[in-house]
């Protein structure tokens, strides 16, 4: 399915307004593509879109423990996070089996920050900070919500559902400009936001900082790691 551009929404959002036989103005084309620019941006913060969702796998560096955030995902290469930054997860593969790493770095871990070891914890910072630095080359599956594509031009498409992103710019088109349905249009806004964050917590939205046990430490091997 391809969404809508930016300009075929602006039209429609002009004749839901009742403005559609002006045509867009300068300055009340601005103003449509705000409403409809942060209605997105609005909805994309709502919750995390199985459809933007993707993954990169990194390879660790020996003593190596800051990464870059994904700029481009293994099944969509246009899309990465470096933007937003909105990594879901990481998981690591020790010998042989991805488990999840937890997010979350105490002060104790920055007292042995230089210890080397497999992945264990991490903290989503300007690059991505892993604990401990890592002892050999690890994979990581850095799992995230891709970054909103442009939204900028006439042609640019919307990166959401349309009809939602009409919605929300409807709704504040109507507050804005006084509409005496606009609380009809406001209450239609609140059911959809509520029903998106209802989703969101049933597909394991609350963000608990402990939530992944720390996979277990590789075994060390006499010849390998111990003289």
């Amino acid at each position: 399915m391809t969404y809508r551009t930016l300009g075929e929404l602006r039209s429609e959002l002009l004749t839901r307004l009742g403005m559609g036989a002006m045509g867009a103005s300068g300055a009340s084309q601005t103003l449509m593509d705000s409403f409809l620019r942060n209605g997105q941006y609005q909805l994309y913060r709502a919750q995390d879109w199985k459809h933007l969702t993707d993954y990169k796998d990194v390879t660790t560096g020996v003593s190596q423990n800051l990464y870059d955030y994904p700029v481009a995902g293994t099944m969509d290469a246009t899309i990465g996070c470096a933007r937003d930054k909105r990594v879901t997860k990481i998981e690591t593969d020790i010998s042989g089996q991805f488990l999840e790493i937890g997010e979350g770095i105490t002060t104790a871990m920055w007292s042995t920050m230089d210890t080397q070891g497999n992945p264990e914890r991490y903290e989503r910072y300007k690059q991505i900070l892993i604990y401990p630095k890592s002892d050999a080359a690890y994979t990581l599956r850095i799992w995230f919500v891709g970054d909103l594509q442009p939204f900028l031009n006439q042609d640019d498409r919307a990166s959401l559902d349309d009809e939602m992103i009409l919605l929300h710019a409807v709704t504040n088109g109507k507050a804005h400009y006084r509409h005496p349905d606009a609380s009809l249009y406001k209450g239609q806004l609140e059911s959809l936001l509520g029903s998106l964050r209802g989703q969101s917590f049933k597909n394991g939205g609350v963000y608990r900082r402990d939530a992944a046990p720390a996979p277990e430490r590789r075994p060390a091997v006499v010849g390998r790691d111990v003289p």
